[in-house]
């Protein structure tokens, strides 16, 4: 058992999961923010330093294309948003500096800490905690500004600190005193795989420890990388003292909640981009302390994931200057009913969610509760269940009763959208909210090979362009839609023609505004590991 309060094998999990039935695909919403849960022992919030952060310039705008060239190493670039103090109760955030167009880099930002897995799967978290500790980056001026679940720690004093321009523009997070650190490198990425760390571990001693101090030996935490780097005060740019001591068990709590709020892991990259770039997918779990700054919404309107090892944030629909620029911590829950998404972010997280798609959701409840949470609950306990039992005994009629049940329950939903005039946002915003019944429509559909469902495809299409757009679920389903409607209506028809339209947002919302050449390639792609099946 652990020495600390902490528990390190209970992870939460995002979009990555498979949807829920099983002809739906592995699909990831988003990549997820790895949860460390704590045990029932509360242990006390440390109070985290007056910090300094600091939002620079770093590279001119990069071609969109370059960012899926061959193993095209990533420059860092922060230069569309700004660290600033938010209204009453929100602490920090990160608001646009200028409008930002569909498809533009909002940040790419390298590591502190990633690991990356061969399989495509999600590395433990664990291992983030070790070489933190392994390699004391708990001494790191980036690692001491991120949240650590205190009140304190979301309301920090910071400033933005001047660009040293000595280092091609780009600025780092410091903390103070200022003076000493302002021309301080932040540590080199630390990359390591779990092929050669399980290997080396394998090899080491047989005790089984667990806990922050287990295998301590540098042998057995030390992968292999692009960028693997011990974090000592020779090193050139180091802003890690020499003879830091190991945390102390305080310490070490407020080290787990860091992790717990601040990283993120999926079970795999974008498979297209891979492709692209001629790289294997990855599984990954890491610590980017830069877009750990992003605030949370149930819609945001930037999506993300990893490109090679930085994180890379897409505007995912056009920003105003001065609005507040989200990401969603979500991952697969955010297409939930939003009593389900508060209760999981208050539970995990801490605060009660209150952006504009659970208000507007909240507000309109009372115009669509006689099928909302029903017919969420039928589709999960029962209809669901159903189908999953037909298809295994191959009972074509019981996945056709299954199909009727869920048709019925929509005509039900859209109706009561008719009566109440329901506005189109929040209309997308209930779909959304309801996507499982959607999913398992489709995957009735599948089972019985029949035709895409056209109308279908359409509602959820919108939807989830409403809430997650960029996401890989948003492409697959533009893809399908596409597809569908040339099928139905022709090459040259206006639908089709729309439908074009669509999957052209879609891909640029998570790729950007590339080159004919490639946006060709990265549909063709898409549709060969999504839709193909």
């Amino acid at each position: 058992t652990m020495q600390s309060t902490v528990s390190i094998d209970r992870v939460g999990r995002r979009c990555d999961v498979l949807l829920r039935w099983p002809f739906s695909l592995n699909l990831r919403c988003r990549p997820e923010r790895i949860l460390r849960f704590l045990d029932s022992n509360k242990c006390e919030q440390l109070i985290a330093p007056q910090a300094h952060v600091a939002s620079g310039l770093s590279e001119p705008c990069v071609p969109a294309d370059s960012w899926y060239a061959s193993s095209n190493p990533n420059p860092r670039h922060v230069k569309s948003v700004k660290v600033a103090r938010l209204e009453e109760g929100k602490g920090r955030g990160l608001i646009a500096t200028h409008d930002i167009a569909l498809g533009e880099v909002v940040m790419a930002t390298p590591p502190l800490v990633l690991v990356t897995s061969p399989l495509r799967q999600r590395p433990s978290g664990e291992l983030i905690v070790d070489e933190i500790i392994e390699r004391k980056l708990y001494g790191s001026a980036w690692f001491s500004v991120l949240y650590d679940g205190s009140s304190r720690s979301s309301m920090a004093e910071f400033q933005l600190a001047p660009a040293d321009r000595a280092r091609n523009g780009s600025q780092s997070l410091i903390s103070e005193p200022v003076d000493a650190l302002r021309h301080a490198r932040p540590p080199e990425p630390v990359v390591v795989s779990t092929s050669t760390t399980v290997a080396a571990a394998s090899a080491a001693s047989p005790a089984k420890k667990k806990g922050f101090l287990a295998s301590r030996s540098s042998a057995a935490r030390r992968g292999t990388g692009s960028a693997v780097a011990a974090a000592s005060a020779d090193r050139p740019g180091s802003a890690i003292p020499e003879a830091l001591p190991l945390p102390n068990r305080r310490e070490q709590t407020r080290l787990a909640k860091v992790v717990k709020f601040n990283c993120f892991g999926d079970d795999t990259e974008d498979l297209a981009a891979c492709e692209c770039r001629g790289e294997q997918p990855r599984g990954h779990i890491g610590l980017w302390p830069e877009f750990a700054l992003f605030n949370h919404s149930c819609a945001p309107n930037t999506s993300n994931y990893v490109i090679g090892d930085s994180m890379v944030v897409r505007a995912c629909r056009p920003i105003k200057t001065g609005e507040e620029v989200t990401i969603c911590y979500l991952g697969r829950p955010q297409l939930l009913p939003f009593s389900r998404r508060i209760s999981i972010l208050s539970d995990d997280y801490g605060f009660e969610c209150s952006c504009t798609r659970c208000t507007a959701e909240q507000a309109h409840f009372e115009k669509v509760e006689d099928v909302y949470m029903e017919l969420f609950e039928d589709v999960n306990e029962k209809l669901g269940p159903a189908f999953e039992e037909a298809r295994v005994a191959g009972d074509l009629e019981a996945i056709g009763e299954v199909q009727r049940k869920v048709q019925s329950w929509l005509r039900r939903l859209y109706g009561l959208f008719r009566k109440t005039l329901l506005a189109p946002d929040v209309r997308h915003y209930v779909i959304a909210s309801l996507y499982d019944a959607y999913d398992l429509l489709f995957s009735c559909v599948g089972a019985l090979g029949q035709g895409e469902d056209a109308s279908s495809l359409q509602a959820s299409l919108k939807a989830i362009e409403a809430v997650s757009a960029g996401s890989d679920l948003h492409v697959l389903l533009a893809v399908r839609h596409l597809d569908c409607t040339v099928q139905q209506h022709g090459q040259d028809s206006a639908l089709a023609s729309l439908a074009r339209k669509a999957l052209r947002r879609a891909h640029i919302a998570r790729y950007g505004p590339v080159s004919e050449e490639l946006m060709s390639k990265l549909i063709a792609l898409n549709r060969k590991f999504h839709v193909q099946y």
